[in-house]
């Protein structure tokens, strides 16, 4: 059976405890709920029976869910709604490039109203120019490199040796280098300290440099599920793919493990952001606030099955809870930056380089 991350978060929602409740200074609410806007499917499910209700249950605050897409075109679409001060939800959940590209919308909050703020690092919270904060990451997960030990029984040390000719027509990875996480792999394995994708000529430099593993992947691909077939078999052995999904296949019986190679798995994550205009900004403050405790950070990993954002001390999790979605390794952060700026410049190059034109 083929494991999408959709099916993941199904399982896990099913299978997770609920939320415990930190305690907050409760008062009156107007009765109008505040309305909050996460990735539909299961993760929405999970966001309306596993988190919701216990926010209601320590704030006092009345709220309710809807799904939503992540990309682009949802927030492109209710840009006139919240432009004309009406927006169709309170609360939205954004990937870390349309959380960019959309900053405009977002309400500017003040850290003192959100002081659990201050548990996330500073990659972790979104601000403007002016230096405001306007989003803050409430959950990650992480791709990795997984292997079938059948056939690749030693984990890798580094990102490096997916290099070697041993993974010659052996590896696997995702197509578009922009949001796979291989230009900043290659950065950090190969030109540590430096910063390659501030300018065209230094990206250029790192797709050259991942060119190089043309020999060793056997598949670009687009379908997730096409390479978590072809890792389970043996076909593809090995190549980037989610440390979430692989534990799924690894209690499944499958002969995979995912490694984090020293140099850190890429990490991506979801964030909040209060649209401008709603009329119930303090509530969404208070929303933002909670999802940032570190207890409620620890229960959403164990709820969801998603990884904090905050330390695994803080989130008061063992070593076998927060290694099943985490690890301490630090980890390496898309450049998202470069991925607004430069997504479709970068995608014409690789695809000239990938060809040998």
């Amino acid at each position: 059976m083929t494991i999408s991350r959709r099916n993941f978060l199904k399982t896990t929602a099913v299978a997770g405890s609920a939320l415990a409740s930190p305690v907050y200074l409760r008062r009156a609410w107007a009765d109008e709920p505040l309305v909050v806007g996460s990735f539909g499917g299961y993760f929405e499910d999970s966001i309306r029976e596993k988190v919701l209700p216990k926010f209601t249950e320590a704030t006092g605050i009345p709220s309710r869910s809807v799904p939503t897409s992540s990309g682009t075109s949802y927030y492109a679409g209710i840009r006139p709604a919240v432009a004309a001060g009406d927006p169709p939800i309170d609360v939205g959940m954004t990937g870390g490039g349309e959380i960019i590209r959309f900053a405009d919308i977002f309400h500017r909050f003040d850290p003192s109203n959100v002081p659990n703020v201050k548990n996330l690092g500073d990659k972790f919270v979104a601000r403007g120019k002016d230096e405001k904060p306007y989003a803050t990451a409430v959950l990650s997960w992480y791709s990795t490199f997984v292997q079938n030990t059948d056939y690749f029984p030693d984990p890798i040390k580094s990102w490096a040796e997916i290099w070697d000719s041993n993974f010659s027509n052996s590896l696997g990875w995702t197509e578009d280098i922009t949001i796979s996480g291989l230009l900043e792999i290659t950065q950090a394995t190969h030109f540590a300290g430096e910063h390659l994708l501030a300018t065209r000529e230094g990206a250029r430099e790192l797709m050259l440099k991942i060119a190089e593993l043309k020999e060793n992947v056997t598949l670009w691909y687009r379908d997730e599920g096409q390479f978590q077939q072809g890792l389970q078999s043996g076909e593809i052995p090995a190549g980037q793919y989610y440390h979430d999904v692989t534990q799924i296949m690894i209690a499944d019986g499958f002969p995979v493990i995912s490694v984090f190679p020293k140099e850190g798995g890429v990490i991506d994550f979801g964030s909040w952001g209060i649209l401008k205009g709603s009329p119930r900004t303090d509530a969404a403050e208070q929303f933002l606030n909670y999802c940032c405790d570190p207890q409620v950070q620890g229960d959403m990993s164990r709820a969801i099955g998603t990884a904090p954002v905050v330390s695994q001390q803080a989130a008061g999790m063992s070593d076998e809870e927060f290694a099943a979605v985490s690890s301490p390794i630090p980890p390496i952060f898309v450049d998202y930056d470069f991925q607004v700026r430069e997504a479709d410049w970068t995608t014409e190059e690789w695809a000239k380089i990938l060809s040998g034109a």
